[in-house]
């Protein structure tokens, strides 16, 4: 590997959404060991509670916790609310929360599948970025904003129909929004992910490893092995590229889908 690269955030303030596990998690405890005060969210107050005081003992910042719910507006407003009074400032914002229905085909979704789906994966993460945008221009911060999307986003085709659909939006979103914010000093980007090592991940290989006779990681390392790089991607491996884009080093990339994919965007 060539050179090194280290991030200080010391006294920077984020929002990570959907932050108790996998990637989102990942993000959190990366920003927190670069010393940034940090904001965490699920739904679930017992694992809110769990990852805050995990991360509040890792670097020098500060981490706070918050369960809410993203497909509801009032519990967006609430969560930016509180970042701002807890931090004073928020200069990130990191919109990561999502789900992942698991439709065979479109024609079997249903209209309520369709509406979580676009509430949590596209309206949560405009209805954020916007509060927190109009906070940033306010306060004159020169903040960053940065979604997490997923390589199902450019497929024409394959499984997970409701998911694709959803990350194309936020592709959409950030490019739309991402003009529109940059001459306020705010700059949006977006990590795309592929094959990335999740609960949800985990999940679909231990249903095809229970319908073919095999196991989990057995499923997991020939999924992995179709990739160019032929390892599955880390939580950590977002959560450098996010740290990046939301750097100092990244001032001059505004309304970039950064492919963090091990090469599965090539596919």
């Amino acid at each position: 590997m060539v050179g090194r690269a280290t991030y200080d955030f010391s006294s920077e303030s984020a929002l990570v959404t959907g932050s108790t596990s996998g990637i989102g998690r990942g993000i959190a405890r990366a920003l927190a060991e670069a010393d940034a005060n940090v904001l965490v969210n699920s739904r679930t107050e017992s694992a809110v509670e769990e990852t805050a005081a995990d991360l509040d003992s890792v670097g020098d910042g500060r981490a706070v916790g918050v369960a809410a719910d993203v497909s509801d507006p009032a519990a967006i407003e609430r969560l930016v609310e509180t970042a701002i009074e807890e931090f004073g400032e928020l200069d990130l914002l990191v919109n990561n929360a999502a789900v992942w229905p698991m439709e065979a085909a479109m024609i079997d979704a249903d209209l309520d599948d369709w509406d979580h789906t676009i509430d949590v994966n596209v309206r949560a993460g405009f209805y954020a970025s916007k509060l927190v945008a109009r906070h940033m221009i306010d306060a004159g911060v020169e903040g960053a904003i940065v979604n997490v999307t997923s390589q199902t986003g450019d497929r024409r085709t394959g499984n997970r129909g409701l998911y694709g659909i959803s990350n194309t939006a936020v592709n959409g979103l950030t490019w739309r929004m991402a003009g529109e914010l940059a001459e306020h000093g705010v700059r949006m980007n977006a990590v795309s992910t592929d094959l990335t090592d999740t609960r949800q991940v985990r999940l679909e290989a231990r249903l095809e490893g229970e319908a073919a006779d095999r196991t989990e990681e057995e499923v997991l390392d020939a999924w992995a092995s179709d990739l160019p790089t032929g390892r599955m991607g880390q939580p950590a491996d977002l959560a450098d590229a996010v740290l990046f884009l939301a750097s100092d080093r990244a001032s001059y990339v505004v309304g970039t889908v950064l492919r963090i994919a091990g090469g599965g965007n090539l596919q």
